[in-house]
């Protein structure tokens, strides 16, 4: 069996580092704790040395921030912040921008502007040329596309696809449960992820949503309805983690020098390996169920007196000699309802009795349901925040 119906979905982004350099300027040291830096043969004064600030806003969402003096940087998920959930997230950069200057506005910090002007330097790191701008840099960043797979069938699409490497040699790493897998993990470059969204927001949000003595009870309502959704039609989460050495080896780091399609064909590789991968789902049942599904017996005492039998004929018995003539003509018309003939010498290369079903995955893209409440920037940005101990 085979994936069928595969298109390209719209990804959103999910998680976004973003920094700018601001030389010229005097800009107040925002973090944690700061450090002075003074050079001890010398005694001349060094750029003092910033950690971030986290600052948390509704629902238990965070970002970190950081200035120390110069460089501006924010570090978070736009798509989630102020919003119970990120099942669907923001689709543009200036989307998620307009969320971190909302930030950095309430800090007398400068918003991140888009590059206008751009050249090349040498790079402090490696020597090498390197392009840069006068605006913001995309130092990391999260594309995310929801995919529809089946109830029931999370597992089987996840374990397909980790059979194969993809892209250039990154080996799969399959979670001992099954419903996550990886490949580049720990990459300075980039990984990809699959996983199952209905588990992980089991995981997370609902455990987080429950541990809160003084939430109300819609929101909690709201993520069961969200969970319950997810695995009603099987939501496979397809995550591409693009890091800063990927982004500026394919000029994709400048803020205004890039738009959202330029990203697109880095984010094909799940793709590729769906049309050439071949995954079936297989349901399995017992000859007792499929014998109680069937209406062959009454009850799962007389299925599993039936199922005893088939394995004595499934291991050579001759029935004719074990039963009385009415109690083998009894079992073998239960048996033959559900496509088994204990009449005739069991033969393993012509049946799998214990398969039920094997159906082809059918992978379409997530459809927003009516009552999901999607991001509004204008209303994320008026929402108050605080500072996180």
């Amino acid at each position: 069996m085979y994936l069928t119906g595969f298109c390209v979905h719209l990804f959103f982004i999910d998680r976004l580092f973003m920094q700018q350099d601001h030389p010229d300027a005097d800009l107040p040291l925002v973090g944690k704790h700061v450090i002075e830096r003074i050079e001890l043969e010398t005694g001349e004064l060094l750029p003092p040395s910033v950690n971030q600030k986290i600052i948390e806003g509704s629902y238990s969402t965070k970002l970190t921030i950081r200035c120390d003096g110069h460089r501006v940087r924010v570090e978070g998920n736009p798509s989630r912040w102020q919003r119970m959930d990120n099942l669907f997230g923001l689709q543009t950069l200036d989307e998620c921008v307009a969320v971190f200057n909302s930030v950095l506005v309430k800090h007398n910090l400068p918003p991140f502007t888009k590059n206008t002007h751009i050249g090349f330097r040498k790079s402090t790191r490696t020597e090498k040329l390197e392009l840069f701008g006068n605006g913001a840099e995309i130092t990391s960043i999260d594309w995310t596309v929801n995919h529809e797979v089946g109830k029931g069938k999370e597992q089987s699409f996840i374990r397909g696809l980790s059979s194969m490497q993809i892209g250039r040699g990154r080996k799969p790493k399959l979670y001992p449960d099954g419903h996550t897998c990886n490949w580049g993990e720990g990459s300075e470059w980039n990984m990809t992820k699959l996983y199952n969204k209905a588990v992980e927001l089991k995981r997370h949000l609902l455990k987080e949503q429950r541990r809160k003595t003084n939430e109300k009870s819609g929101q909690l309502t709201y993520i069961e309805n969200l969970i319950n959704y997810c695995e009603e039609r099987g939501v496979i989460r397809e995550e591409h983690s693009l890091r800063q050495k990927f982004l500026k080896r394919h000029s994709l780091h400048l803020y205004g020098r890039v738009t959202e399609s330029d990203f697109y064909p880095h984010l094909k590789d799940i793709e590729a390996a769906m049309n050439t991968i071949q995954i079936n789902y297989d349901e399995h049942q017992s000859i007792a169920h499929q014998l109680l599904a069937a209406g062959a017996v009454k009850s799962l005492r007389q299925a599993n007196t039936t199922m005893n039998y088939f394995t004595l004929w499934q291991h050579g018995a001759d029935l004719r000699e074990t039963l009385s003539s009415s109690q083998f003509y009894e079992h073998k018309s239960r048996l033959k309802t559900i496509g088994i003939d204990i009449g005739q010498q069991f033969d393993v290369s012509r049946m799998c009795p214990t398969l039920k079903r094997s159906d082809a995955i059918e992978v379409r893209p997530l459809v927003v349901p009516d009552w999901y409440q999607m991001p509004v920037v204008e209303q994320s940005n008026v929402l108050s925040f605080k500072a996180y101990a």
